[in-house]
């Protein structure tokens, strides 16, 4: 906890007495400092003086909540100050004691928030990681190869074997692990996701495993670990490849027998749960460089799920569009692409897969304001930039000396001009072709002014 007051000698008491109490206590006599431990790591309760020397408790609370939302914050208040206190409570403040206080009341107050704090935090976990299959947008399509993945998923479903999923950023790999949680005999029981790119060795094992009160400093009570959430349902873990490699081994352990070690704990866990993981790095390569462990990937490539990147299935991409200006047209009026930005659609090559489509879609329609159609003035600049080192490399036709150019590339040529407020020079670099170039397209299509 952080414990943020001016007056030395009644710091020093609070300090003690919470010590004693078993808690863990960081101090600071002036905003500033307090805020400089908020930025330096993270607490589970903050007491706040209302009178700091360098500013009001309130404002230190408005800039604690934004560093750290979930932090619970208790106000010490003399009486003249307590409607100030109270005000504080529309800001975020857990409660108020005034000064002076009992050093057990001070206590008890922060157990409380304390488990305040700890019921939230269980309620965020559920909300984030014991999600109910949402709609497939990302599996939408009519082409070969997204035919054959919900084939596969149908097939995944009707056993317990752990799957591997397979794909770039943007693909759908929690789409499909929640496809084959909802298509199985386990649809009943909870989908528990994890990212393992997000979180340090130890927060991850934490978040896995659990751990017992007292496992180390800070642990006051047990933690249920998401394999313990997920008992009897599918866990998933995505980016599994970057997980370190002593946390490969436990996860292997459980693979394998089903049983796991809490933090903390001289007991095994068992659970029951089907594994869906997920990479976008080439596994064979990082096993090749050590950081992927070999029997493990032989363990999780029993059945493996490729994902296409939205380029190698360019068929569905109109697909795709229409179903996400049908999506948003709830929240605008009804939508339509125009030729141009259907075409352009077509040769982008969509780095981010399908959740760039959406959002790109989306932005569109809100651009587009009270107009049908969705032109080329509605899409983000780096998408036509990006678009501009698709003409230069090939993928749209007639950009080099000979080659005729069609109403696409004369329609970007222009639009791309328009953004840069005629300066061919910044116009160039957003199409990423040289000056020269442009230069010969400009009189190519007899483009003067």
């Amino acid at each position: 906890m952080l414990l943020v007051d001016d007056e030395a000698e009644l710091v020093k008491a609070f300090k003690t007495k919470l010590e004693y109490d078993g808690m863990e206590v960081s101090v600071a006599h002036s905003g500033a400092a307090g805020l400089a431990l908020l930025k330096k790591r993270s607490f589970d309760v903050a007491v706040f003086d209302i009178r700091l020397p360098d500013e009001s408790g309130v404002d230190l609370l408005k800039k604690a909540k934004t560093i750290q939302p979930t932090l619970e914050a208790i106000m010490l208040t003399g009486h003249a100050s307590v409607e100030t206190a109270i005000q504080s409570m529309k800001f975020g403040a857990y409660d108020y004691l005034k000064k002076p206080c009992e050093l057990a009341e001070l206590s008890n107050l922060i157990e409380k928030a304390y488990e305040k704090k700890a019921l939230s935090e269980t309620n965020l976990i559920l909300e984030e990681h014991l999600r109910i299959l949402k709609p497939h947008e990302e599996l939408l399509g009519e082409s070969p190869k997204i035919k054959e993945v919900r084939e596969l998923i149908s097939v995944a479903a009707t056993s317990n074997i752990p799957v591997l999923v397979q794909g770039e950023t943007g693909t759908g790999k929690e789409i499909v692990a929640s496809a084959i949680h909802n298509q199985s005999a386990r649809k009943d029981r909870q989908f528990v996701a994890i990212n393992a790119s997000n979180l340090q060795d130890n927060i991850l094992e934490s978040e896995l495993f659990g751990y017992k009160k007292g496992a180390f400093t800070g642990a006051d009570k047990d933690k249920l670990g998401l394999l313990e959430i997920a008992h009897k349902g599918t866990f998933f873990v995505d980016e599994v490849a970057e997980m370190s490699l002593p946390i490969q081994v436990k996860l292997l352990r459980v693979l394998d027998r089903g049983i796991f070690r809490k933090l903390g704990d001289i007991r095994e866990t068992q659970t029951d749960v089907r594994f869906v993981c997920a990479t976008n790095v080439p596994v064979k390569a990082a096993m090749k460089e050590g950081k992927f462990r070999k029997d493990l990937y032989y363990r999780l490539n029993n059945f493996t799920i490729y994902l296409p990147p939205l380029r190698e299935r360019g068929d569905d991409i109109p697909l795709l569009a229409q179903h996400f200006l049908e999506k948003y047209k709830k929240r605008h009026a009804r939508k339509t692409l125009g030729k141009e930005v259907s075409e352009l659609f077509m040769t982008y090559q969509w780095p981010g897969n399908v959740r760039e489509l959406s959002n790109v879609v989306e932005r569109a329609c809100l651009l587009s304001g009270e107009r049908q159609e969705i032109i080329i003035d509605d899409l983000p600049i780096d998408l036509l930039s990006d678009a501009g080192d698709a003409m230069e490399n090939g993928r749209i036709e007639a950009l080099n000396k000979s080659l005729s150019i069609g109403e696409q590339e004369k329609a970007l040529i222009l639009k791309t001009l328009k953004l840069a407020r005629g300066n061919k020079t910044e116009a160039a670099r957003l199409l990423g072709i040289a000056r020269k170039t442009l230069y010969e397209k400009l009189k190519h299509l007899g483009i003067s002014n």
